[in-house]
């Protein structure tokens, strides 16, 4: 967004042929040619991100524990070659510099993980801003979805897909699908670093209805957040997210 909404009364320039005209941050229009709000466009599928993590610390514990099985042998190896009375005497040395196995770690457990380590395990960005559970971890639990819109410098309408928290958080999806190796998850999308955050106390005016394409009209609301003004849809989470 290049620009939010300022000064009262913004919200009656939000016409049909407002939301015709409007660009998606998606790319594309998230409205119909008569205004209609279209709600595949925003039903996507966000990113799994402790199945992901859970998957990629899966991953490292059969890495180490397959290098602790070479390690084993070849320790195995040398004290047969020495002499040595205890074949897996230096295997277990090689196992203690090899690590150890991660066993049952959590989300959280990210933390105890070094930078070079999550880059291993493409998971630098689980600890960052554009992270669900960074933001769940700061605002509380995700209450829903929302289609946000704004007013650009040139005084187009330009909107864009994201989150509202417990505490009034407003976290924006980016707007690339999300690339990865594992298919279950390539092409979701996930958070950005973007958010705004309403101001304390304020739960937001409704100031009209907008026309979806299942037939509903949703209250559309008027924010006061600490950028400016914004304008909100709730939206209910797909049943595929978590978020």
């Amino acid at each position: 967004m290049t620009a939010l909404l300022s000064g009262p009364g913004t919200h009656r320039s939000i016409t049909a042929t407002a939301l015709a005209a409007s660009n998606s941050a998606a790319g594309g229009c998230d409205c119909s040619p008569a205004g209609i709000v279209q709600l595949d466009r925003l039903s996507f599928p966000s990113l799994d991100e402790p199945m992901l993590i859970q998957l990629r610390l899966e991953q490292r514990r059969k890495t180490q524990e397959r290098d602790r099985w070479i390690g084993r042998a070849i320790g195995a190896g040398v004290s047969l070659a020495v002499g040595c009375s205890d074949g897996f005497a230096l295997a277990d040395l090689t196992g203690t510099f090899l690590g150890g196995a991660v066993g049952g770690m959590a989300a959280d457990g990210l933390s105890q993980l070094s930078d070079g380590e999550l880059e291993a395990l493409g998971l630098r960005w689980a600890v960052a801003p554009e992270s669900y559970l960074f933001h769940q971890r700061r605002h509380g639990q995700p209450l829903h979805r929302v289609l946000l819109m704004a007013l650009t410098r040139q005084g187009s309408l330009r909107t864009t897909c994201g989150v509202r928290f417990s505490d009034g958080y407003l976290a924006f999806f980016d707007p690339s699908p999300f690339r990865c190796d594992l298919t279950p998850f390539d092409g979701t999308r996930r958070l950005s670093r973007k958010g705004a955050m309403p101001e304390v106390g304020t739960a937001g005016l409704t100031v009209g209805e907008l026309a979806c394409s299942d037939g509903r009209a949703r209250p559309l609301e008027a924010l006061h957040t600490d950028k400016g003004r914004l304008l909100a849809m709730a939206l209910t989470t797909p049943h595929h997210s978590l978020y």
